[in-house]
């Protein structure tokens, strides 16, 4: 899936009520989090990954709506990271 279908099928995922809730979302990163191979040489970018969007959840969760970090510039695209 390409990142337009994946949005799209979010997108029409949350209109027909089948996405997680907040606190849900967490519980699902902390299993996958906790599914992560430590031995394996992508660990740490991978938990990393989870937990900034956990991060990002909690912030959206509890209405601490900035548009981007204190110590950084704004974002020049919609870059995710992954």
């Amino acid at each position: 899936m390409n990142r337009t279908e994946i949005l799209a099928t979010v997108i029409d995922m949350a209109r027909m009520g089948r996405g997680f809730t907040a606190l849900d979302a967490l519980d699902c990163i902390v299993a996958m989090v906790g599914e992560e191979d430590p031995t394996s040489t992508y660990h740490d970018a991978n938990v990393e990954r989870l937990l900034r969007l956990a991060a990002c959840i909690w912030t959206l969760r509890h209405g601490l709506l900035l548009s981007h970090p204190p110590d950084s510039g704004p974002s020049e695209d919609l870059d995710t990271g992954c």
